[in-house]
């Protein structure tokens, strides 16, 4: 009997440690509902509690409460070429925008390339950043600027190698002529870096056009130079002052204007040609009649050469002496005649025949 009772008991014992487990679940279940509910809303807060804290770290860190008021700063710096003026905008402590207002010195391509610096200012809420590759010259003058901007010192920035021209400065001289001829005219002269050609028209004695058919200088400073044209164009003389910041250049077109105009230029001889051609015209015509006087007149030259002072003869005394006994009132003068032949027909005629006769032999006596 027993071991039947034994054998019927044995499996109701096996079940006892289950029923008493079970019977701590259910009496342990109502307790633990509500904090098994509760637990993935505690792990969710866990979780966004740390990314909200990083995220503000974050924004701390990107936007820094800088030591400006707010308000609109303007500032300044040397670039490359001159000076760059920037506007910087402080809203909240904060950067939230930077401006270019002048860089009319900088090279185009370099200063697109700075321009990036504007967005890097405003993430970084600094000037203290990297200048742009490339651009090194231009990318400190703005930051330079946004520094003198906020905080008003004056920044210094490094000068810029200065390129050396290919010439020494020269100015040619130039005076304007009273007539310019009508055309076309090309001339070259030496700018900054090389060759400056250009073309000048001139129409009904006036300048209408000037144009550069080539350049070897750079277009940053060519485009500059190249407001000397108005200014020539409206005097109408190419003696006009050059162009700060393009001194070569500016030079250099003024040069070639010059050696065009003086091809066009009308010399004074120039101008009176044509009445000097009317005038040897007139000697041309008047020397034939000239020429065909001396044939007309052959006998001047032998009577000129008759009364030569070489050719004088004296009296001699026989003839002084005959004469005083002739005419012993009228007595010759002792200077001697002009010529032979003023005196002699007068002897001639007033000598009687006999006394003509012996001349001879008082002549030998007289010797």
């Amino acid at each position: 009997m027993n071991k039947k009772r034994s054998n019927t008991l044995l499996p109701l014992m096996q079940l006892l440690p289950a029923v008493a487990a079970a019977a701590a679940v259910l009496f342990a279940l109502p307790r633990t509902v509500p904090v098994l509910a509760a637990v993935p809303e505690r792990l969710t807060a866990v979780v966004e509690q740390p990314a909200e804290a990083a995220s503000s770290e974050a924004e701390e860190e990107a936007l820094p409460k800088l030591p400006y008021a707010d308000g609109v700063y303007v500032g300044s710096s040397r670039g490359y070429g001159g000076t760059v003026r920037v506007q910087v905008t402080m809203e909240n402590g904060s950067i939230t925008e930077v401006e270019i207002l002048d860089a009319s010195h900088e090279t185009k391509q370099f200063l697109r390339r700075a321009k990036r610096l504007l967005t890097t200012v405003v993430d970084a809420q600094s000037w203290e950043v990297d200048a742009v590759s490339e651009a090194t010259y231009t990318s400190r003058g703005i930051l330079g600027a946004v520094q003198n901007a906020l905080t008003g010192e004056v920044v210094n920035n490094p000068l810029p190698p200065q390129p050396k021209p290919a010439a020494p400065l020269v100015v040619e001289e130039f005076t304007a002529p009273s007539t310019y001829l009508d055309g076309i005219y090309t001339a070259e002269a030496i700018g900054f870096e090389g060759k400056i050609t250009v073309q000048v028209t001139v129409a009904e004695d006036k300048i209408t056009d000037i144009t550069i058919l080539s350049a070897e200088d750079e277009e940053e400073y060519l485009s500059r130079a190249k407001r000397v044209i108005p200014a020539i164009l409206e005097g109408q003389n190419p003696n006009v002052d050059a162009v700060s910041g393009a001194t070569y250049s500016s030079t250099g077109i003024l040069n070639a204007v010059k050696l065009a105009l003086a091809k066009a230029a009308v010399a004074p001889a120039e101008e009176t040609a044509p009445e000097q051609t009317a005038s040897e015209e007139v000697v041309e015509e008047a020397a034939p009649s000239e020429a065909a006087e001396p044939e007309e007149t052959p006998v001047t030259v032998p009577t000129v050469e008759v009364v030569q002072p070489e050719e004088k003869s004296t009296v001699p005394a026989w003839f002084k002496e005959v004469w005083q006994q002739l005419f012993p009132a009228d007595a010759p003068d002792d200077s001697e005649p002009a010529s032979s032949e003023e005196v002699l027909p007068t002897s001639e005629t007033a000598l009687p025949p006999e006394e003509t006769g012996t001349e001879p032999e008082t002549e030998g006596a007289a010797e």
